[in-house]
């Protein structure tokens, strides 16, 4: 039986690899005011920061609705394929409790809660295409990835805290403390709840703290499974840093590194400047 792997917009996966691997994304919707735009489709990342710099006002963000998720299980379960749908964190959105509701209605569609985002959602999405490549069933895949979420190290380094206060996710306090100290925090996403806390903080300007984050992240991936590493980045990352790290994996060992942007549902959370690396312990 045909396979189909399916993902949320935030998996954040590059084009050109979503088109070589045939997934199917379920794009979130972002608003701007009273305008509703689809993520990676109708609007782009920085099409959120012009918003946010012209108005002072962060863009909300909405879930992937039942009816989306209905109209293509329905149209690739009734060519006789089945689905294995990988989905945002539940803790973060709503969107795999409607992708779950939904795929409860068809007997060859199977659901995993990927408990991160971004491409370390990507990383999961990805090992769900090379099982399938190597012939494993839909519901072989399904269990093979719920037993690896828990391997996925998600953290992320925020170049300013205004997001996430505009967001409630910071306190005025705390972003006037991290503006006045030059901190720089890096967030780590829970694989038992799927979500946000500080890992670290960092101090000074952004550019060595980048540095300071891209080693620690290499030192912690002794135990990492060298296949495949992301370099993601939600904007406004010099390119030089970009390729210190790409660099920084290739030296450890890493055999695959991808380099993603994140895309709207992300950026409007974190902001420009912000810098993830995504790998899995083996």
């Amino acid at each position: 039986m045909e396979v189909v792997i399916t993902a949320d917009s935030t998996c954040d996966l590059p084009g050109y690899i979503i088109k070589e691997n045939g997934i199917n994304i379920f794009p979130l919707s972002i608003l701007l005011g009273v305008n509703s735009y689809l993520d990676g489709i109708e609007i782009h990342a920085p099409d959120i920061y012009e918003y946010v710099k012209k108005t002072g006002e962060l863009p909300k963000t909405s879930a992937v609705t039942p009816t989306q998720y209905e109209k293509v299980f329905s149209e690739i379960t009734s060519r006789g394929a089945a689905v294995v749908h990988i989905g945002l964190s539940s803790a973060i959105s709503s969107s795999f409790q409607n992708a779950s509701a939904v795929a409860a209605n068809y007997e060859n569609v199977y659901c995993v809660d990927s408990k991160s985002l971004c491409t370390a959602m990507g990383l999961l999405v990805l090992k769900a295409c090379d099982l399938r490549n190597s012939g494993f069933d839909a519901i072989q895949i399904a269990a093979r990835i719920k037993s690896l979420v828990s391997k996925v190290h998600t953290t992320f380094v925020l170049d300013t805290l205004e997001y996430l206060h505009k967001g409630g996710r910071c306190s005025g306090i705390a972003r006037f403390g991290a503006n006045v100290l030059s901190l720089k925090p890096s967030i780590s996403v829970s694989t038992e709840t799927g979500k946000l806390d500080v890992a670290k903080k960092y101090r000074g300007k952004i550019e060595s703290v980048y540095r300071h984050y891209i080693s620690d992240c290499m030192d912690g991936a002794k135990n990492a499974d060298k296949s495949r590493l992301v370099v993601a980045n939600s904007g406004n990352v010099n390119g030089e840093i970009i390729e210190y790290a790409r660099n920084a994996a290739l030296k450890n060992g890493f055999k695959e590194v991808i380099t993603a942007t994140a895309g709207c549902t992300i950026s409007s959370h974190c902001g420009p400047g912000t810098l993830a690396i995504f790998y899995m312990d083996e």
